[in-house]
């Protein structure tokens, strides 16, 4: 007969930037079947040392477990068995184990490891009237586990099915291992990757570009550099024909005007800062007779566009995403224009003359 226990948890956050800690397997009666209590993997049963507890962050977001604390047998008042150290950073879906000692052996996940060493105690999870508190950093409580409906000394952990909502119950009712530090029942790891928190833009010479065109390199600070991916997209405010921004921040002034323009990051988060630039000293576009001239065609487009540029020096036509972005410079026929290869959308073309230059709009379908 299956032995199940749901868990009466409280979780209260001093901030809502972080996510959300569980527990989710803990195992309090290592078997002492030869080697098979072994849960630390150091090929040696120790009743304290190979017992441990499991948590996951089920948020969104880094959860930032510094100074936690683990209490035991709180129905009594408690004894604080470990403190978990700053900088305990656990990922979305990710996995913190605390061991009552190590060493600790084996890959477990790849989760966060520690080990509750420091302390002569360790855990001290006992069988049977044990309740397992956690306080936050604040030293609010924010989760209890009782053992003590769990006292048939199972010789193995007892774990969430299905892991992160489902209730307790032993680990060998639905598999022939007894524990699984620092994965799902079933071995599955969970997630190692580190979101993007901030995203900071800045740059080092203002926030103006007063030449010809010219050009002005932005910066941007990712937190926390640990983060699994740290990389951007740069873009223009949509619809914008200030300025254009390449792939590592450089903007390029196109038109006199103002522009934001954004950094965000590439993890999923959709985390972003902007820094508006101030464009000024552009030649603001062709002469009357050279623009009346310039003619695009046709708009919308599927696979080429022409310029119509009768009577005019082109020096150079550039083609842009909306957002300003870069694609590439035209070379060739500007009267046959390949865009078959584009998504379908909005883009711009600027015809540079002398000293002069247009910007043009065109859809692609």
């Amino acid at each position: 007969m299956k032995k199940i226990i749901t868990l009466f948890s409280l979780l209260m956050l001093s901030s809502f930037s972080y996510g959300q800690l569980i527990i989710n397997e803990v195992l309090y009666d290592p078997s002492n079947s030869g080697t098979d209590g072994d849960a630390n993997g150091d090929g040696v049963y120790d009743q304290e040392e190979d017992s441990f507890i499991e948590f996951v962050n089920i948020g969104t977001t880094n959860f930032d477990a510094s100074n936690y604390e683990i209490w035991d047998d709180t129905a009594s008042g408690g004894t604080l068995r470990y403190v978990v150290p700053t900088g305990t950073i656990v990922p979305p879906n990710g996995a913190l184990v605390v061991f009552g000692s190590g060493p600790l052996t084996g890959t477990f996940g790849n989760a966060v490891l520690l080990s509750a060493d420091t302390t002569s105690s360790h855990l001290n999870l006992n069988n049977s009237g044990e309740v397992i508190g956690v306080k936050d950093g604040s030293g609010a409580w924010v989760l209890f586990f009782d053992s003590d409906a769990l006292s048939n000394n199972p010789n193995e952990s007892y774990t969430r099915v299905p892991d992160l909502t489902g209730n307790f119950i032993q680990h060998g009712d639905t598999t022939t291992a007894l524990f699984s530090p620092g994965t799902m029942f079933d071995g599955t790891p969970f997630s190692t990757s580190y979101v993007v928190e901030t995203v900071t833009v800045s740059s080092g010479a203002g926030a103006s570009i007063s030449t010809q065109g010219g050009t002005l390199q932005l910066s941007a600070n990712v937190t926390p550099n640990f983060a699994s991916d740290t990389t951007l997209t740069w873009s223009v405010a949509v619809g914008s024909t200030v300025a254009s921004v390449d792939p590592i921040g450089l903007v390029t002034a196109l038109n006199n005007g103002s522009v934001w323009v954004s950094a965000t990051s590439n993890d999923g988060t959709n985390i972003s800062d902007s820094i508006e630039i101030t464009v000024s000293n552009q030649n603001i576009g062709l002469t009357e007779s050279s623009r009346n001239s310039l003619k695009l065609y046709p708009n919308p487009a599927a696979n080429y566009i022409s310029l119509n540029t009768t009577g005019m020096q082109i020096d150079e036509i550039s083609l842009y995403h909306i957002t300003g972005t870069l694609i590439r410079v035209v070379e060739g026929d500007a009267e046959n224009i390949a865009i078959g290869n584009l998504s379908a959308g909005s883009y711009l073309l600027v015809v540079k003359s002398g000293n002069e230059s247009s910007t043009l709009r065109f859809q692609k379908l």
